[in-house]
């Protein structure tokens, strides 16, 4: 750390003495080897230790103290008192009264590979439904994005659920819609992706108006991001399962949208004389 500047003698007062960046050493880059080692030093602390680390690192560098307070209800523990005594072996830090924060990312990354892959989805989705309970009670969009990610993260095959399955996609096609609203389009398209994925089976016949409204979406955010691949697969999704003319229009519009800006426009007309044709608007075409 000396040799590459991190620590110095400090020529500030009368005595010698040592300083460090505090910002600086917290951007290093930590070995392998040294994480293997960080790994070992935590898996030697007590038990509920260990557990504190684990679901701290679940929720990412920081976590915030209504995540604590929500987490600690829900498991039962004094997850504060924890999360102190680990910050006291050097783990963490605690910012302010607010947050308590890893000292590294390495530090995070080592206490979430003590977890298999199963358990760090498992506790992904528990951790991110009692989140989303105590978000949708209080109206809280801050934590509603939490709980949507985490529940994300855990990944649909976690739930057998069908009601519950149902509900997380239509949370995704919710929490899409607000990042749609603020042209977070990459994060909108993510989430009315996943919000697919958790629709169950043979969900064009028994979950239809949230299909058609997730898939929608999909080719809306896909269209904004100019990706007229997405645009087409999702448009052809609802073209080949919506049982109305008028349940096709949203995606015929953004499909011909897309193929506009995309310069296809010999494509867009015909696309577009071909719905007008299947509406019953030869008059039109006439004109």
């Amino acid at each position: 750390l000396q040799k590459e500047g991190y620590l110095y003698h400090s020529l500030r007062g009368t005595v010698k003495r040592w300083a460090w960046d505090m910002d600086k050493i917290n951007s290093l880059r930590i070995s392998d080897s040294v994480l293997a080692l960080l790994m070992r030093e935590m898996n030697k602390l007590p038990d509920d230790l260990k557990m504190g680390l684990e679901v701290a690192s679940c929720m990412g560098a920081t976590v915030s103290m209504d995540i604590v307070r929500i987490l600690s209800f829900h498991l039962q523990i004094d997850l504060s008192a924890i999360l102190d005594s680990v910050t006291g072996k050097g783990f963490m830090d605690r910012i302010e009264t607010s947050n308590y924060r890893f000292s590294h990312d390495r530090v995070q990354q080592a206490a979430y590979e003590m977890m298999s892959d199963e358990r760090r989805r498992e506790n992904h989705m528990a951790f991110g439904l009692a989140i989303c309970s105590h978000a949708l009670e209080n109206g809280n969009d801050e934590l509603l994005f939490t709980s949507v990610n985490q529940i994300n993260r855990g990944g649909h095959d976690v739930l057998s659920d069908p009601c519950k399955k149902a509900m997380i996609a239509a949370l995704n096609l919710k929490v899409g819609n607000k990042s749609a609203a603020l042209t977070d389009f990459d994060s909108a398209l993510a989430y009315f992706k996943h919000g697919i994925s958790f629709l169950n089976e043979e969900y064009w016949k028994h979950q239809y108006q949230l299909s058609i409204d997730l898939h929608n979406a999909a080719a809306d955010a896909s269209c904004a991001l100019s990706d007229t691949v997405g645009v087409r697969f999702y448009s052809q999704s609802v073209f080949s399962y919506a049982v109305s003319l008028e349940d096709k229009l949203d995606a015929m519009f953004v499909l011909v949208k897309s193929l506009r800006m995309a310069l296809a426009l010999s494509e867009a007309e015909k696309c577009a004389v071909r719905f007008l044709q299947d509406l019953g608007q030869n008059k039109i075409l006439e004109f």
